[in-house]
């Protein structure tokens, strides 16, 4: 006879009852949990980094400093255990820095370059406590 009740069992065994507990699957859903928000926190730390690198690193001279300041880094929550950083100009303009006189004032793409190691490095730091 076996009864299940939120992880606990108990079983008949030659005239004996046997009860067991099982700790494992409440902590494993607590620990999914756990993790994603981890992620989160990560990414909207990370996010900050990546929007003040964008920001130093921008290759032109400053004319009004609203493209410099209009540059931002989010974190968004893409459901399903999906997460991401999302960078853009906020001035109408941006884009043409991006891709007029062949890139040379671009910073969406360098800093995607240079800061997506260095998330991926965060991250990977987060898992290794698992190994």
């Amino acid at each position: 006879m076996q009864t299940s009740v939120y992880g606990d069992r108990a079983e008949i065994v030659r005239g004996n009852i046997h009860w067991y507990y099982d700790s494992l699957t409440p902590r494993a859903a607590v620990f999914v949990v756990a993790v994603e928000a981890r992620i989160a926190e990560v990414l909207e730390e990370m996010a900050s980094q990546v929007e003040e690198y964008a920001e130093f690193h921008a290759p032109w001279e400053d004319r009004t400093g609203a493209a410099r300041d209009g540059l931002t880094a989010e974190y968004v929550d893409l459901g399903a255990a999906k997460h991401g950083i999302v960078l853009y100009h906020t001035v109408e303009y941006g884009i043409w820095l991006g891709i007029r006189w062949n890139g040379q004032y671009a910073i969406i793409i360098p800093t995607i370059e240079h800061m997506g190691p260095v998330i991926m490095a965060e991250l990977e730091s987060l898992f290794s406590i698992l190994d």
